[in-house]
């Protein structure tokens, strides 16, 4: 088989299972340990087919091992720092199985990754961009912001544009946190960073709703990491490693 063909094959199945990931992720914060089983079940096959049509050498072999005995370490380590949840360790540690070397897809007329391969590590690279695309969720919640809310209240509200976004105050959305309460007083109370709403707090909401007090608050979204490692995962197919970009080109300078 074609190389090409079977990475595209692959990484699109991949990345279908990884898209799953996040839904499960999204509406329970929960992912099933049988999803990874499913995913290496259906993938280690197009692995097997990469080791035979890319004629890899004893040197590959033993690479493929390391990466992966780094990534699983790392990413485990990760994990009981509590920098995030065990599926987001999981997604990495069954990267560096499924993934033993770095994808590359050559057309006719464009190749990919478009910038680079990084340090070779496709599950590194993964990992690194999914850090530098987190900060792109306050770039579209501002701009969701400036279409919903328009240019009225951006002076008294410029930093949750950055943030969050207002929901209705008894309808909250699951996962978010509130910039926006009624404390004991009857007040509203606009905080700097999300606390998670209680029933005392949702009480006291529904009890202002129901005066005329509040209609709407500023809540924000506390999306999954697990969302960003997928981000992480497209950009290190379509355009490499952009942390390995950046230092290349600091030490261009």
């Amino acid at each position: 088989m074609n190389l090409t063909i079977l990475y595209l094959v692959k990484c699109s199945i991949t990345l279908l299972f990884l898209l799953y990931a996040c839904l499960l992720d999204l509406r329970e914060r929960r992912v099933p340990n049988r999803l990874w089983k499913y995913m290496i079940l259906a993938i280690i096959p197009f692995v097997v087919a990469e080791f035979l049509a890319g004629k890899h050498d004893l040197y590959d072999f033993l690479f493929a091992c390391l990466q992966f005995a780094l990534i699983f370490g790392l990413a485990y380590a990760l994990y009981y720092l509590g920098a995030y949840g065990g599926a987001d360790a999981k997604a990495l540690m069954v990267l560096s199985l499924l993934f033993p070397f770095y994808p590359t897809l050559d057309f006719q007329s464009i190749s990919f990754p478009l910038l680079n391969t990084g340090f070779g590590v496709f599950a590194f690279s993964t990992l690194s961009n999914s850090v530098i695309s987190a900060p792109a969720l306050v770039l579209i919640l501002f701009v969701r912001n400036l279409i919903k809310e328009g240019f009225r209240g951006i002076k008294r509200n410029l930093f949750y544009y950055f943030i969050g976004y207002r929901a209705d105050a008894t309808n909250l959305p699951k996962f978010h946190n509130l910039l926006e309460y009624v404390d004991s007083k009857g007040k509203l109370v606009r905080l700097r960073r999300g606390v998670e709403p209680d029933e005392e707090i949702l009480y006291r909401l529904e009890k202002a709703y129901k005066k005329g007090k509040v209609k709407r608050i500023w809540v924000t979204p506390g999306l999954p990491f697990l969302v960003f490692i997928t981000a992480g995962y497209l950009i290190s197919i379509i355009a490499g490693n952009l942390l390995f970009e950046i230092i290349f080109i600091l030490m261009k300078m």
